[in-house]
């Protein structure tokens, strides 16, 4: 396959790549010497926007409305932005009740296999993160750059081995540069898009070619809103880094910060999905769905448009390498790398195995594990009872997760995963009659 890019394209997405890294390296060195750390409002809006614009929201926010529609677009950038508003309260409400970090809570209240086993199931958390970077890189490398499915799988696997091996770690910081250019492509591609293919032509187009896109009424949307929703919760709670920048930022910012990144989160998904109404209106038939946006703004987006998508990804991904090369390496042991460069051996093998995997069926079938695993995390407290029953109820309803997403949908299998998962910790937490209510506390 021919690359979409053209050299002059290569060449300037390489200049402005060069320039976001030149300036993400001055600001870190240029941070004021009395910063202690504690962030305000901006640059608390600004981490958590790093954390959260991610390749997803770019890719799978389009392949949710390619697949589902209006309904898909909407549940998509709903379910992030209600999600991240309950992850704050979630975690208010755990800091209040005096509790410890995740991870220290975790070790608190687990032991033993108990322990490993959560242990084993929190580093799935890297392993999805791995496996969308890869998926990206390959749609990147594929379909601007003309290179094999099978060589973008290989290379940006061998790519991550080498960074983990350099330990390439200046990057990781990157939220301001992130949250930048996130938010010009929100604004200028779909307008650059538009200006090429206009709204009435986009909506006749649909109203003649893909009318199901219009409806409301399928159950099968409705299923995706509510997992969607599960696997934004879920998936946020469960990460270390979310509840570190909480306690970064200060108290009295807290709130605002957690209720306007959402807000402003919210129009990437919807931004980018639209891309999908074009795409059917145009007739442009990807082969993997999550491809549709990067087919759309290679097309109609003009130059500037396509460097501009084409880098912020770029950003994107070098950042999330560079925090997967530093997170957790403050302990320098063999084992510590070995077990990272296992998970980006396993990410790369199902990437090559699975060339038509999709960055949003990734998303959903690694919910199936967080559905099964946060109320457990987040309920369980430290008794003998509770240990041994946490094992039994991850694995019966991760088990009935799966076995409904083979036979009914993947989105249902969520829903039962997780109802089952909520309902015995719930059950448990009350008929253990612990004395201060909730179960969220020692």
């Amino acid at each position: 396959m021919k690359g979409i890019l053209f050299s002059e394209d290569q060449l300037l997405i390489l200049v402005v790549l060069a320039l976001c890294l030149v300036v993400i390296q001055w600001t870190q060195r240029n941070k004021s010497a009395r910063d202690d750390g504690t962030l305000g409002l901006g640059r608390g809006i600004v981490a958590l926007l790093g954390q959260w614009f991610g390749v997803t929201a770019f890719l799978a926010s389009s392949e949710a409305a390619y697949d589902y529609g209006v309904i898909g677009l909407i549940s998509y950038s709903l379910a992030g932005s209600l999600s991240f508003l309950l992850c704050y309260l979630a975690i208010k409400r755990f800091r209040l009740a005096g509790e410890l970090p995740l991870m220290e809570r975790i070790e608190r209240v687990f032991s033993g296999k108990s322990l490993g086993l959560v242990k084993v199931l929190l580093a799935f958390v890297w392993l999805e993160e791995v496996l969308i970077v890869i998926l990206a890189g390959k749609i990147i490398l594929h379909l601007l750059y003309g290179w094999s499915t099978i060589v973008s799988s290989i290379s940006m696997t061998l790519f991550f081995l080498l960074m983990m091996f350099f330990r390439y770690g200046n990057f990781h910081q990157a939220s301001f540069v992130i949250a930048l250019l996130a938010t010009a492509s929100t604004v200028l591609i779909p307008t650059l898009v538009y200006l090429d293919v206009s709204v009435p032509t986009v909506y006749s187009g649909v109203k003649f070619l893909a009318t199901d896109m219009l409806e409301l009424t399928k159950t099968a949307g409705w299923y995706l809103a509510i997992a969607l929703f599960i696997r934004f919760v879920t998936h946020t709670l469960l990460n270390e880094r979310v509840w570190t920048i909480y306690h970064q930022i200060k108290p009295s910012k807290r709130g605002l910060s957690f209720s306007l990144s959402p807000l402003i989160w919210a129009f990437l998904p919807l931004s980018m999905g639209t891309l999908s109404f074009v795409a059917k209106a145009e007739a442009v038939w990807p082969i993997v769905h999550d491809e549709v946006s990067i087919l759309i703004v290679a097309r109609f987006g003009g130059e500037f448009g396509i460097v501009l998508f084409t880098v912020t990804l770029i950003v994107i991904l070098l950042a999330i390498i560079s925090r997967y090369t530093v997170d957790g390496t403050e302990q320098k042991t063999v084992a510590r790398l070995v077990a990272k460069g296992l998970i980006i051996l396993t990410a790369g093998s199902i990437a090559l195995l699975l060339p038509e995997l999709t960055i949003l069926q990734t998303m959903l079938v690694f919910t199936l594990v967080w559905a099964a695993l946060a109320p457990v995390v987040l309920l369980a407290r430290k008794s003998l009872v509770h240990r041994t029953f946490a094992v039994l109820v991850i694995f019966i309803s991760a088990g009935y997760g799966v076995y409904h997403s083979v036979y009914t949908g993947i989105a249902y299998g969520v829903l039962i995963d997780f109802a089952i998962s909520l309902g015995i910790m719930t059950l448990l937490t009350i008929f253990t009659n612990h004395p201060k209510g909730g179960g969220l506390v020692e």
